[in-house]
């Protein structure tokens, strides 16, 4: 964002009319100047605020909140065995030229490229971790976002306990960024591949969308609705992306029902007593993209509410049936535990939680 222009009229309209700048955002802003307006819509609102000069403070307020929606962070994870121990700093030595793998990949000049010369670092002898920033350019978009900023990373953690492996967590707030994770990472493949410590692509796990047919997925899925941890306690289903098998007859019960029908986005506050949902019998008709869970949360005594979005998102997006299994965490706080220290330790815990869970559930449902 150019913060050395003072925004008014049709600067300021071109952030208020997007969707991630919600009415009570607004309206919020109104109140605070001291203006009520008895019919909250953006074609009352946004003309008042075109019409007057807003602080630098409050625009940047605004500009925030949108990127901060724009920014939710969605993690993947990998596993990797490996065939025999090794120290990460003896791995992770040869320098990697991320902006050239980048315009290596791309037929065109790519319309981002990643901030500085990031490397490895190691918090401790068994984690290592690659944090990388991009900016990104579309002279398309209006003033406010001509150039935007993002943020990656990938955490490797080597687990020894019984047969060695590497744990990959791939964190990305945008496409660009989810595709600098993926080249580092078959750098760290063919790096592995070169030192025999992986010996072929089998060694590389991961779960996706086509490792479980349509019952196993769904159970896959309600395996994060069982309280599987002390620490966290499922309190509802409220959205789930389905599509219907087109190859599969609908059971008797529901045909009439679902003939008439291609896909569903089903909202509401507790899914999983829908009758639709919780009868298995229907399930191999059903095609579950993603599914959002609700948790009450209490890790070393902080309190919070958890909304956990499970999915794979290509499949959602394009039917890719490759999709990678993904998850973005929600939190919220009251006021007296609302600090990034309490919601990054929480975020981190989640993670570690779920990670275990879905392995669990990965090995028990997978496709043999």
């Amino acid at each position: 964002m150019n913060k050395e222009i003072l925004p008014q009229g049709d600067y300021i309209r071109q952030l208020l009319v997007k969707s991630n700048i919600s009415n009570s955002n607004i309206n919020l802003l109104l109140r605070e100047k001291g203006i009520f307006l008895g019919h909250n819509e953006k074609n009352n609102s946004v003309p008042l605020l075109m019409k007057s000069i807003i602080s630098p403070n409050d625009y940047e307020s605004l500009y925030e909140t949108q990127k901060s929606k724009e920014e939710s962070i969605k993690y993947r994870t990998s596993s990797i065995k490996c065939s025999k121990d090794f120290d990460f700093p003896e791995i992770l030595t040869e320098k990697i030229d991320i902006n050239q793998l980048i315009v290596e990949r791309h037929t065109y000049k790519p319309n981002y490229q990643v901030i500085g010369e990031p490397t490895f670092y190691f918090e401790d002898v068994n984690t290592a971790v690659y944090d990388f920033k991009i900016v990104r350019e579309n002279l398309l978009n209006d003033w406010t976002q001509n150039k935007t900023y993002h943020k990656g990373s990938i955490t490797l953690k080597k687990n020894s306990e019984g047969d060695i492996q590497i744990s990959v967590q791939q964190n990305s707030t945008s496409k660009e960024t989810l595709e600098v994770n993926s080249i580092i990472i078959n750098s760290l493949k063919e790096n592995l591949f070169k030192k025999a410590i992986i010996k072929s692509a089998n060694d590389i796990i991961t779960v996706k969308f086509n490792h479980f047919d349509n019952t196993t997925r769904i159970q896959f899925f309600y395996s994060f609705t069982e309280n599987f941890n002390i620490f966290t306690e499922y309190v509802s289903t409220t959205d789930i992306e389905i599509s219907l098998d087109e190859s599969v007859d609908s059971h008797p019960d529901v045909k009439i029902f679902l003939d008439e029908i291609d896909n569903l986005r089903i909202n509401g506050k507790d899914l999983q007593n829908h009758i639709l949902l919780n009868k298995i019998q229907y399930y191999p008709k059903l095609i579950f993209g993603s599914i959002k869970l609700k948790y009450k949360v209490n890790y070393e005594g902080i309190p919070a509410f958890a909304t956990i979005n499970l999915g794979f998102p290509d499949y959602v997006k394009s039917k890719d049936e490759n999709s990678d299994f993904q998850i973005t965490i929600d939190l919220l706080f009251n006021k007296q535990h609302k600090n990034s220290s309490n919601e990054n330790k929480i975020r981190k815990k989640l993670l570690e939680i779920f990670e275990i869970k879905k392995v669990e559930s990965y090995e028990k449902l997978k496709k043999i």
